[in-house]
């Protein structure tokens, strides 16, 4: 069975699984071992049945249960030369798990070819992916003030897509957050807004993506029938399904079907 299942999205924590044929692979860590491991039993897996880490950047949100995860487990992880060193800066243990890249540079694990591409982001060498194998292909991008061009490209054609949908830009101008804050999250180092969002998703969308997530909601400046509203106005007419990845893990993980467009927030 291939699937996309996300156990943590938003501004508390990220960590996503991506299952495609016999290969397994999560996509950051920042929730603590213990509630990976919580929600891996919800759908009969344990950390055993994973290949590897794959990190998109260095922020605790991304990494928060690295530490106990090296100390338990043998799995590598993987991370741009950048990311490993901000993290071994403070982790130094981690060296054991750790496989370094540069970003814009192509791996495969087990068979899964990953492609990296360097994204916009206050971190060190942030990165999204593309993740090939199994007969399907995920692009993964989110951390990134803007979509790049050249990610854009490299993304467009895959049938499953997990885009940043941050924040409503005016929930962002009136909300609560201290004026330095807005100014880092509206950046060219920041974060996608809800429109930047749907404008690559109506994109994508005709570039053939079979279903779409939004993800790395903010809690403060967004909420789910919004960013939803927002991506599934561009949508309409593209058989593409729509998803909003909740804060926690979703109740099952979303199946690579053929099945028609559908839009859901998959609480």
């Amino acid at each position: 069975m291939s699937f996309y299942y996300s156990i943590a999205s938003g501004s508390s924590g990220n960590c996503a699984l991506w299952q495609a044929g016999d290969t397994a692979v999560l996509i950051d860590l920042g929730v603590s071992v213990r509630a990976l491991n919580q929600a891996l039993r919800r759908i009969d897996m344990q950390v055993e049945d994973l290949s590897a880490v794959l990190l998109t950047h260095e922020h605790v949100d991304h990494t928060k249960g690295l530490a106990t995860f090296t100390k338990k487990y043998d799995l590598p992880v993987y991370a741009t030369f950048g990311t490993a060193a901000a993290i071994l800066q403070k982790l130094p243990q981690a060296q054991k798990n750790l496989r370094t890249f540069a970003g814009g540079e192509r791996f495969t694990v087990d068979d899964l070819q990953i492609q990296s591409m360097p994204v916009s982001h206050d971190a060190a060498e942030p990165v999204a992916y593309r993740i090939d194998g199994g007969g399907h292909q995920l692009g993964y991008v989110t951390d990134t003030g803007f979509l790049p061009e050249q990610v854009q490209k490299q993304v467009s054609g895959c049938d499953t897509i997990v885009l940043e949908s941050n924040h409503d830009v005016d929930m962002l101008r009136t909300g609560p957050y201290p004026m330095y804050l807005k100014q880092r999250i509206r950046g060219k180092y920041g974060h996608l807004s809800n429109e930047d969002c749907a404008r690559g998703a109506q994109e994508l969308a005709k570039a053939g993506a079979k279903r779409l997530v939004l993800a790395h909601l903010s809690d403060k400046n967004n909420n789910p029938l919004t960013a939803l509203r927002c991506t599934q106005r561009v949508l309409d007419g593209s058989d593409c399904e729509l998803y909003v990845a909740p804060r926690s893990a979703m109740e099952e993980p979303i199946p690579l079907t053929e099945e028609g467009r559908q839009c859901s927030m998959f609480d």
